[in-house]
């Protein structure tokens, strides 16, 4: 009878181990060493606009992101006990950014540093036309 027990119990926990959804395992085998940095990057006057497509960084590696549709972002990897500045950066010349300094994650921590407010809101940039791009002119003058 007893043997039974420890049996049925030993099933109810490999059953448990395997329906653990992945994500709850990962976050057991991440690098110890680092944290994650949750936020959002919002823009225009009253800084309330969701910022999409801003790139994330934090200065002095090479960690980087894109804030999503709704301006979120995540950056996996920083390391840990050590301080960062944090960037939002909403053009390519680095003209309009906004930052967060001394920001230090925990072994394993998931870190909101809240919002980062843009003065303006980034606009995607367009490469400028090539002689390929205009159509070509075949007629006499």
């Amino acid at each position: 009878m007893h043997s039974v027990f420890v049996r049925g119990a030993a099933m109810a926990a490999l059953a448990v181990g395997l329906l653990m959804p992945v994500s709850a395992l990962a976050a057991t085998t991440s690098d110890p060493g680092t944290g994650t940095l949750v936020g959002a990057v919002t823009c225009g006057p009253d800084e309330d606009a969701p910022a999409p497509s801003i790139v994330v960084t934090a200065d002095g590696t090479h960690l980087q992101t894109l804030t999503d549709s709704a301006g979120r972002f995540t950056l996996v990897g920083v390391p840990a006990g050590e301080s960062f500045r944090i960037e939002a950066i909403a053009d390519p010349q680095g003209s309009v950014t906004s930052s967060r300094f001394n920001v230090n994650v925990q072994p394993g921590e998931t870190l909101d540093i809240g919002s980062m407010d843009l003065a303006i809101c980034g606009q995607p940039t367009q490469p400028a036309p090539t002689l390929d791009d205009q159509p070509a002119d075949f007629s006499q003058n």
